[in-house]
């Protein structure tokens, strides 16, 4: 890799999966280890802070600018562009892609963390690179737990809107089993009556999150329908999975996945994770799996031993400076 400078700025904009302190984190341990590579940060609140951060990259001598969030004005945008490259990694593609062509205009380059949407950036003349999520070990990994946390069967997300129908569906089949959903708006679920005593209508951070897929024998894990709050205008597929994927393997737990199409890029189907492709299907693999602890126990196993190989966020972003260091970044 050649010699590079990389800037990261944060925001007070958090997400269920602090993201950017997770980035932050990997690009400290990539420094450390990593002779040819100086990273640095700054926070970026409102306009009053252009000055601070204006000094820092003058000082720091970027050749990449990164962040995350699309929360900051195109005039601060346009401004770093003076100094160094200036790059976005947009993280809920293709769901809220309608945002997202608008708000990367002003950068040199995006990143997505969906494949599907890396062609449609290309021919906006953005040079897009594919970047999936990840999971920082450090929080969620192999823990015992205590026994409020033990279920047969969990799942930990919001009631996007094609979410609720699978578990409306769902239903009477989880209601014979000790079962927990944890997220908000489930009170739109039809069942929600009969439903309400096994859900916990909140969020709740990742400390907590891990203890829930230690104690799980299976974790559901259902991803959001493509185009699931119509602001995914062009109405391109979602390829990638979840960061759930990574948090779930990442604690030696036991998943039971929709077949996203870049799944077995990740991970290697029925060996370390295992996908449903119907109701009645998902239904009859989780009494299938519940009856065979070892099994569960194989497939986990596996599943953390991938995922701590390769799924890290110090993997992600290793990979991530081998593209810069190719010229990924830059427009041809």
């Amino acid at each position: 890799m050649i010699l590079m400078r990389l800037m990261f700025i944060y925001t007070s904009q958090n997400t269920l999966s602090h993201l950017d302190s997770n980035i932050i984190s990997a690009f400290k341990t990539l420094e450390k280890n990593l002779e040819d590579f100086t990273f640095g940060s700054v926070f970026y609140n409102s306009m009053q802070d252009l000055l601070k951060i204006s000094h820092k990259v003058r000082s720091f001598r970027p050749d990449v600018i990164l962040k995350c969030h699309p929360n900051v004005p195109a005039s601060l945008i346009n401004m770093l562009k003076k100094y160094a490259t200036v790059g976005i990694w947009v993280v809920n593609d293709p769901y809220n892609l309608m945002i997202h062509e608008k708000s990367v205009k002003p950068y040199d380059f995006v990143i997505s963390q969906d494949a599907s949407c890396v062609s449609f950036y290309n021919q906006k003349n953005k040079p897009c690179i594919h970047l999936p999520l990840a999971v920082n070990p450090k929080k969620y990994h192999p823990m015992k737990v205590p026994e409020k946390y033990q279920y047969d069967i969990s799942f930990i997300g919001n009631a996007w809107p094609e979410r609720i129908p699978i578990i409306d569906n769902l239903a009477p089949f989880l209601l014979k089993k000790k079962f927990i959903i944890i997220g908000k708006n489930w009170n739109k679920l039809k069942s929600y009556k009969k439903m309400q005593p096994y859900i916990i209508d909140t969020l709740i951070p990742p400390r907590e999150v891990a203890k829930y897929y230690n104690g799980s024998k299976i974790i559901l894990n259902i991803h959001r329908g493509h185009n699931d709050v119509k602001m995914n205008h062009k109405k391109l597929p979602a390829f990638t999975p979840n960061n759930r994927t990574f948090d779930i393997a990442a604690c030696s737990a036991f998943q039971l996945c929709d077949c996203r199409q870049g799944l077995d890029h990740l991970y290697k189907i029925n060996d370390e994770v295992v996908c449903y492709n119907s109701l009645e299907d998902l239904k009859s693999k989780i009494n299938e799996y519940l009856k065979n602890e070892k099994e569960r126990e194989r497939i986990s196993n596996n599943a953390l031993r991938r995922t701590l190989t390769d799924h890290t966020y110090e993997k992600r972003l290793q990979y991530l400076l081998h593209c810069f260091s190719k010229g990924q970044h830059l427009k041809k």
